[in-house]
């Protein structure tokens, strides 16, 4: 999705990540993937995303991603409501992810696991299923969102874009 925005991606698999220096690029994503953190053990996958704790690098998590960063961050990961479809997201603090949109969005959902919301993060939206839709650290530029902006539509696109601005 970010090329769509003349942004060249440079992808690396999970098995990369823990040899990956987050700062030679100028911001980072971490995408969702099929893996239940709630059944299988995520250890191995908080060793390799370790970086989520200290880049200076704007970074945006999602749905797995964005459990990854909480978890990292002290949040608990907990089985849920199974998401696969649009859901009316609530924005309840206003954030750049956020510029330019209303305050309640129709976003894709694709997930039956959540996060508590780690003590150093501002919450930034909800939904009816799922409390912690969206978060920001209080001191930097990282960012959570448990739905999908990829597959979202406009409100995605301009939540892509909006992260892509911090990304110098």
């Amino acid at each position: 999705m970010v090329a769509d925005f003349g942004v060249e991606p440079h992808k690396i698999g999970l098995d990369e990540a823990a040899n990956t220096n987050p700062d030679e690029w100028s911001g980072l994503v971490i995408s969702g993937s099929p893996t239940l953190l709630t059944v299988n053990s995520y250890r191995k996958h908080l060793e390799s995303l370790h970086f989520a704790r200290t880049t200076k690098r704007p970074l945006l998590g999602i749905c797995f991603g964005h459990q990854i960063i909480g978890l990292l961050h002290g949040a608990t990961v907990f089985r849920g409501v199974e998401c696969r479809a649009n859901q009316t997201v609530e924005v309840i603090h206003r954030d750049t992810l956020f510029e330019g949109l209303q305050e309640t969005l129709s976003l894709v959902e694709d997930h039956c696991e959540g996060i508590t919301l780690p003590a150093q993060f501002l919450h930034l939206a909800k939904s009816e299923s799922y409390a912690v839709e969206a978060m920001k650290h209080r001191d930097k530029d990282l960012y959570g969102v448990q739905f999908h902006p990829e597959a979202s539509g406009e409100a995605g696109q301009r939540i892509m874009r909006n992260f892509l601005r911090l990304c110098k």
